[in-house]
């Protein structure tokens, strides 16, 4: 394989051990939503939106699980670099989605509340952008290749993402209340549908520029982006149902609930999880 593009550690048994336990916490995350959310269900009915449960008994755990999951995906690194911009993209959108409440009728937002936790946010989210500029300049002038290719999009998408966001923030704050929700969600679930592409065998060579294809699942992960376009298609044709917005939720994270269970699998074997944990960052 290109050792550019996806760089070979040793790994122990400890950091395997590791890996896999982060790649299962973000499962267990998922269906924590799942029960709180269809307990509340059960309690008062649907809302039209897995945002709403915010407003609900869920609330907490919504937030709760959309943070730790934030942190679970930028903490992964994906099998290739293209793979691990795509999973921090959605890391640093995901916490934006739970702290920036979707707007209801009947609930006004606390603009002081969303404005000291999205300005919390970035500010650890600059410490982390510095760490690592400083890690990749000592690697740099230690003779190393950085930032690659796919790297580089990554830094300057996410230090776009800071800028905009702060900026918003200052210049507008009950606009960035009002918006800032639909906006991170998008930026969440374009990544995800990103990171299965890139886990076929066409997105491997192809988009990651990785010579050899390491996935035992191509046409599965084909199978669910395909699912993830359809449910998107389906539920846009049905945008006037109150409830389509949910279903857009529900499908969405179901299928990428179900790529993550599949690539774990894939990944399951000493040397494709060394890999992961040796890739991406740069």
């Amino acid at each position: 394989m290109n050792r550019s593009t996806v760089c070979f550690v040793t790994a122990s048994g400890t950091e395997l051990t590791t890996y896999r336990y982060v790649r299962f916490a973000l499962l267990a995350l998922l269906l924590a939503l799942a029960v709180s959310v269809g307990a509340e269900t059960v309690r008062t009915g649907w809302e039209t939106s897995i945002s709403s449960y915010y407003y609900t008994a869920a609330g907490p755990v919504f937030v709760g699980v959309l943070t730790s999951v934030g942190v679970c995906l930028v903490a992964l690194r994906g099998y290739t670099d293209a793979e691990d911009v795509c999973l921090n993209l959605a890391g640093i959108s995901t916490p934006m989605v739970a702290f920036v409440p979707t707007p209801e009728d009947g609930h006004a937002p606390d603009v002081h509340a969303i404005v000291n936790n999205a300005m919390t946010f970035w500010a650890v989210l600059a410490v982390g952008y510095a760490v690592v500029l400083v890690a990749g300049l000592r690697r740099r002038a230690h003779g190393e290749p950085w930032p690659s290719r796919w790297g580089l999009a990554g830094l300057v998408s996410t230090g776009a993402a800071w800028v905009v966001g702060v900026a918003w923030v200052l210049s507008d704050r009950d606009s960035f209340a009002a918006h800032a929700h639909t906006l991170a969600a998008v930026f969440t679930f374009l990544p995800f549908a990103g990171v299965v592409v890139l886990n076929t065998d066409w997105g491997v060579r192809v988009l990651a520029g990785v010579p050899n294809s390491r996935t035992r699942y191509d046409a599965a992960y084909w199978a669910i982006a395909g699912g993830m376009l359809l449910v998107a298609v389906v539920f846009a044709a049905l945008w006037s149902w109150d409830y389509a917005l949910l279903g857009v939720e529900i499908g969405e994270l179901a299928l990428f609930a179900a790529f993550w269970v599949l690539q774990s699998l894939d990944l399951m074997n000493g040397e494709a999880a060394a890999d992961g944990l040796g890739a991406g960052g740069g």
